[in-house]
C-alpha cells in the first residue's frame, strides 16, 4: 500500500516476512512487520480528552469533552456470534470425525470474526477522535466481576448473557485501540473503573439505585439528572482521563492512580497490603467524587 510505502521512505524498519496461503482465495500472501519510531508522547498535544465505555449492548460508546458522542450497538454483530455458536453446539453433539474437523475450521472463523470485529470498531473510534487523549476502563478480571454465576434455576436469559460475556474479549478491542492510536495521534491510558455506571457527572451522587433495573437510562436519585447509562460511564471515564492528564502535564510523570500508601511496618504482610490497597482505594474515589461534567464549561486545559 502506498501509506506503508511511504512508513519506509521515512525510515521504517522492515522486519522478518511470513508467506501466508489463503485456501478461499488460493493465493499467497507476503507479510511483512514495519517497526515505526513514533516520537514521545505529550499531554500537550492532546487537545481532546475522550472516556470510552465498552459493553454488551454497546460494544463501544465514546464522549469527548466536545460533548461528541459515539454509539456502536453490538445487535447485529451478536446475531452472527449466536449462529457461530448454534452451529458449534449442533457439531460438537454429532461427535463424528467430519464433525471434528468442520468444528476446528469454524472456531478459526469465529475468532478471526471477533477479531476483525474489534479492529475495526478501534480504527473507527480512532478516526472519530484523532489527535486525543483516550481513556478505557482497566477491565483486569471484568469477566469475574460482571458474570452472574449460572444455578439450575436461572433463566436461559441470563445464561444466554453470560455465554455472551465469556466469548467475547474486551482486552482484546482495547489491545487494538492502544496500538493503532500513535499512528493517529492519539494516546490511550487505563483509568479506574469502580462505579462509572453508578456516578453522577453533575452532581457526584454514587449509587446502585441510579440505574433502575440495570436499563438503559441513569437517573440520578440525588439531582434528578438522566442520560444513556452507557454514555454517562464513557463521561466518567472521559473525566478520569482527564485527570489524569492534567497529573501528566503539572508534574511530568503519567501515572494513571494516585500514589499507593506506604505501609510504616515492611513486615507488615498481607495484612498491610489490604489496608495500603484500601486506601488507595479511598483516596482515588475521593478524587473522582470531586469531578464533574458541565457542557458550559471547556475541560481543555
Amino acid at each position: 500500500y502506498a501509506k506503508h510505502l511511504e512508513y519506509i521512505a521515512q525510515g521504517a524498519e522492515i522486519g522478518a516476512g511470513k508467506l501466508w496461503y489463503d485456501k478461499r482465495k488460493k493465493q499467497y500472501f507476503l507479510l511483512v512487520p514495519l517497526s515505526i519510531e513514533l516520537p514521545d508522547p505529550d499531554p500537550m498535544t492532546h487537545k481532546q480528552v475522550v472516556g470510552v465505555d465498552v459493553g454488551m449492548r454497546y460494544f463501544a460508546v465514546a464522549s469527548s469533552t466536545s460533548n461528541q458522542a459515539f454509539f456502536k450497538s453490538g445487535k447485529a454483530t451478536l446475531r452472527k456470534a449466536e449462529r457461530y455458536a448454534k452451529a458449534r453446539k449442533s457439531l460438537q453433539q454429532k461427535g463424528t470425525r467430519s464433525a471434528v474437523r468442520r468444528l476446528v475450521a469454524l472456531s478459526g472463523r469465529e475468532r478471526r470474526f471477533i477479531a476483525d470485529t474489534n479492529s475495526s470498531l478501534a480504527s473507527e473510534i480512532l478516526k472519530t477522535y484523532p489527535h486525543a487523549f483516550i481513556g478505557v476502563e482497566e477491565l483486569t478480571g471484568v469477566h469475574e466481576r460482571t458474570e452472574r454465576r449460572s444455578r439450575p434455576n436461572s433463566s436461559e436469559k441470563q445464561r444466554k448473557a453470560n455465554r455472551r460475556r465469556a466469548r467475547w474479549s474486551y482486552a482484546e478491542l482495547l489491545g487494538f485501540l492502544a496500538y493503532k492510536a500513535p499512528l493517529h495521534g492519539s494516546f490511550v491510558v487505563k483509568v479506574d473503573a469502580h462505579y462509572t455506571s453508578q456516578t453522577c457527572t453533575r452532581c457526584g451522587h454514587c449509587s446502585k439505585g441510579n440505574r433502575p433495573n440495570s436499563g438503559l437510562m441513569f437517573v440520578c436519585e440525588s439531582c434528578g439528572y438522566h442520560l444513556h447509562s452507557d454514555l454517562m460511564g464513557a463521561r466518567n471515564v472521559g473525566l478520569r482521563a482527564l485527570l489524569v492528564r492534567q497529573d501528566w502535564a503539572s508534574t511530568g510523570c503519567l501515572s494513571c492512580t494516585p500514589g499507593r500508601p506506604q505501609s510504616a511496618d515492611p513486615q507488615a504482610g498481607s495484612a498491610g497490603r489490604d489496608v495500603s490497597d484500601a486506601e488507595a482505594k479511598a483516596a482515588r474515589l475521593s478524587r473522582y467524587a470531586e469531578l464533574r461534567w458541565s457542557p458550559d464549561t471547556s475541560l481543555a486545559l
